[in-house]
C-alpha cells in the first residue's frame, strides 16, 4: 500500500532528499510527497526536490508560497511588496502548470520579543511581545495569495493557528474580490445556444486543504458554510494532522477526526527531517486508524487516493 506525504518541508532539513528505504514487516511504501515552500528563497530548493523524487520514479508536487511565520521578512527585505514576490510568486506558478500554492495562511500565535517603545524609567519591562507578523499584513498577503490561486485555479495549502475569524474574514473578501472579476468577464449573448446555464464560477481556489488542523469541531460548519459560499464543493476541502503536531494526540482529535471523515483527509508529516518522515507517515496511519476504528489497510488506500485528487487531478 502506497503512502503519500501531503505535506513536507524536506527541502529545509539538515539532510535533503532521502528516501525511506524497503522496510520488512510493514506492508506500506513510500509513494512521493508535495513539497511546501514557506519563503520565494525556498523556491528553489523545492524545485531540486521535486526533481530528484521524480528522477527516482517518485510522485512529486512543487508548492509555492509565503508561510506567515517569514512573511514580514519577505515583505521588510524589498521595497516594491506587491510587485516583488508576487510576481514571483505567479510567475512560478505560470512556469509550473502541476503546482500549488503552499504553504500560505494565518498566525495569531506566533511572538517575537521587541524593544518597548516606551522606555520609561518606571518601566521594569524593557521588551514586549507582538506577533512575528502584524495581522493586518498578513491578511492582506493571504488574500493576495488566495486571489491569485483561485485566478489561476490551483489548490491551496492553508496554515490556521488562533485566526479562524481573521479567515472567515479574508475568504469573504476573497469571494467578492472574484465576483467582481466574473462579473467583469461576462459577456451578454443573443445566441439561444449560449444562454444555458452555467455552473457557478468558482470564487475562491478550487480545492482547499487546512493543513495541521487545529481548529475545534465546532468550527467545522464555519469552515464549510464558508467553502459553499465560494462555490467550492465540500469534497474539495480536506484536512490534515501530523503526528509532529501536539494537537494529533489531543483527546479532542478522535472526535474531530470523525466529524471530518477519512474521505475528506491527507495524510502528511510537516517534517524538514525527511529521514524522520517515513515513521511519522505511519504513525499517521496508525492513529487515524484507531480514532475512526478502520484498518490501517483502510486509512492507507483512502488517504492515498485522497492524495491523488487533491494534487492530481485537474491539474
Amino acid at each position: 500500500m502506497k503512502l503519500f506525504d501531503a505535506h513536507s518541508h524536506m527541502h529545509m532539513g539538515p539532510r535533503g532528499l532521502v528516501i525511506p528505504a524497503a522496510v520488512e514487516q510493514t506492508p506500506f511504501t513510500f509513494d512521493g510527497a508535495a513539497i511546501m515552500s514557506t519563503h520565494p528563497r525556498d523556491y528553489i530548493k523545492v524545485d531540486s526536490i521535486v526533481s530528484g523524487l521524480r528522477d527516482r520514479d517518485y510522485r512529486a508536487v512543487p508548492c509555492y508560497g509565503i508561510h506567515p511565520w517569514f512573511l514580514y521578512d519577505v515583505l521588510t527585505s524589498s521595497d516594491d511588496e506587491e510587485v516583488d514576490w508576487l510576481g514571483e510568486l505567479k510567475q512560478r506558478l505560470i512556469d509550473h502548470p502541476d503546482a500549488i500554492v503552499g504553504e500560505i495562511g494565518l498566525d495569531g500565535n506566533r511572538w517575537v520579543e521587541v524593544e518597548q517603545s516606551d522606555q520609561s524609567e518606571e518601566s521594569i519591562w524593557k521588551r514586549e511581545r507582538v506577533l512575528a507578523c502584524p495581522m493586518e499584513l498578513q491578511r492582506k498577503a493571504f488574500e493576495e495569495q488566495l486571489v491569485l490561486a483561485a485566478e489561476l485555479q490551483r489548490p491551496v495549502s492553508i496554515h490556521v493557528v488562533s485566526a479562524w475569524g481573521e479567515l472567515f474574514a479574508a475568504f469573504d473578501n476573497v469571494r467578492e474580490r472574484m465576483k467582481h472579476k466574473h462579473e467583469q468577464m461576462t459577456v451578454q449573448v443573443v445566441d439561444e445556444r449560449r444562454k444555458r446555464r452555467k455552473p457557478k464560477p468558482k470564487l475562491l481556489p478550487p480545492k482547499i486543504y487546512f493543513h495541521a488542523f487545529s481548529g475545534k469541531a465546532g468550527a467545522l460548519p464555519s469552515i464549510r458554510s464558508a467553502c459553499t459560499k465560494g462555490n467550492i464543493p465540500l469534497e474539495d476541502v480536506y484536512f490534515g494532522f501530523p503526528p509532529a503536531i501536539k494537537n494529533f494526540y489531543a483527546p479532542k482529535t478522535p472526535g474531530i477526526m470523525k466529524e471530518i471523515g477519512i474521505r475528506q483527509m491527507l495524510l502528511e508529516t510537516d517534517l524538514e527531517d525527511a529521514k524522520s518522515a517515513w515513521d511519522d507517515l505511519k504513525r499517521g496511519v496508525t492513529g487515524i486508524s484507531e480514532a475512526l476504528d478502520m484498518t490501517e489497510s483502510e486509512v492507507a488506500t483512502t488517504t492515498y487516493n485522497n492524495a491523488h485528487r487533491f494534487y492530481f487531478e485537474d491539474m
